[in-house]
C-alpha cells in the first residue's frame, strides 16, 4: 500500500515536471513567434506567425490578430451604416488606442496618426466626411451640420472648421453648425483620463444658435461608449433639434476576451 502510494507521488512529481517543461517551451515558443509576426515585411507571413503564437497562448498575439481581423470580432465594418442609440451611424475606421500601437501594421498605425492629426486641426477630414456621409445616403437632404464639442472652444474650431468652409462651399443642400455651439470653458478631455470611457465629464458648451426644428447630422472624430455622443444629441434635441445621424472619423476597437479570439484561431488551425 505504501509503495502504491510513492509510485503515484512519484508519477504526479513527474507529470508536474513534465508540465512546467511543456509550460516553458510553449511560452518560448509563442515568444519567438510573436517576435517574428512583429518583425516581418509580409503580411501573409505576419499573419501565420501571428497564429502559431496565438496557438501558443501569447496574450499580445490574441490582440494583433484581432486588430489584423475586426471582421471576425466587430459587429460593424467601416463605412457601412449602422443604427444605435436610435439613429443611424457610420465610422471612417477603426481607432486603436496608443497602448496598443506595437500590434498595429503599418496601416493601422498610419491610419491612428490621420485621427491624431484631425483632433489637432492638422488634417482637414473632407475624405472622411465624405465617404461617411455618402455611406448614409445624405446626398440632396438639407441636413444641419454640427459638430461635437471637444475640451476648449480653441480645439473645437481648430479641429472643424476646415470642415465648416468645405461645406459652405462645396455642399449647398447642408448648412454648418459650428457657430451654433459656444464652448464656454475649458475641461479634461476624456480620451486622456485613465478609465475615461467610464467616466461623464462635466458639460462645458452651451448651443447658442437657433436649430429648432433642423435635422441633425452630429460630427465627431472618435466614438467609444458613446457617452459624448448621447449627452450632446439630449441637449441639441432640448433646443428643439433632430439629430438623424452622427458621423466619426474612428471607431475604438472592440477587444473580445482572450478566449474567444483563441478559439476563433483554435478552430480554424482545426479544420484547415
Amino acid at each position: 500500500m505504501i509503495i502504491a502510494r510513492l509510485v503515484f507521488l512519484a508519477l504526479l512529481c513527474v507529470i508536474g515536471v513534465l508540465w512546467r517543461i511543456i509550460g516553458y517551451w510553449r511560452r518560448k515558443a509563442g515568444d519567438a513567434a510573436f517576435e517574428a509576426a512583429r518583425n516581418t515585411n509580409s503580411d501573409e507571413k505576419r499573419d501565420r506567425y501571428c497564429r502559431l503564437a496565438v496557438l501558443a497562448g501569447h496574450r499580445d498575439a490574441c490582440r494583433m490578430f484581432c486588430f489584423a481581423h475586426p471582421d471576425l470580432f466587430e459587429d460593424h465594418p467601416p463605412p457601412k451604416p449602422f443604427k444605435s442609440r436610435g439613429i443611424r451611424m457610420a465610422f471612417y475606421g477603426h481607432y486603436y488606442p496608443s497602448r496598443y500601437s506595437a500590434l498595429l501594421n503599418d496601416e493601422q498605425q498610419a491610419f491612428c496618426r490621420s485621427i491624431y492629426q484631425f483632433k489637432e486641426g492638422e488634417i482637414h477630414g473632407i475624405e472622411f466626411f465624405k465617404a461617411c456621409m455618402a455611406a448614409l445616403e445624405t446626398e440632396d437632404r438639407p441636413y444641419h451640420v454640427m459638430f461635437m464639442p471637444c475640451s476648449n472652444g480653441a480645439k473645437y474650431v481648430r479641429r472643424f472648421k476646415r470642415l465648416h468652409g468645405y461645406i459652405g462651399k462645396h455642399r449647398p443642400e447642408l448648412t454648418s453648425g459650428l457657430h451654433d455651439v459656444d464652448v464656454f470653458k475649458p475641461r479634461e478631455s476624456l480620451h486622456a483620463v485613465k478609465g475615461g470611457e467610464k467616466r461623464v465629464l462635466e458639460r462645458n458648451y452651451r448651443i447658442t444658435g437657433d436649430i429648432e426644428g433642423k435635422e441633425i447630422v452630429i460630427v465627431d472624430d472618435v466614438i467609444t461608449t458613446g457617452q459624448s455622443l448621447t449627452d450632446y444629441r439630449k441637449e441639441i434635441e432640448r433646443c428643439g433639434g433632430k439629430v438623424v445621424a452622427a458621423i466619426f472619423y474612428g471607431k475604438t476597437v472592440t477587444m473580445p476576451p482572450l478566449l474567444l479570439i483563441k478559439a476563433a484561431v483554435w478552430g480554424k488551425h482545426l479544420i484547415s
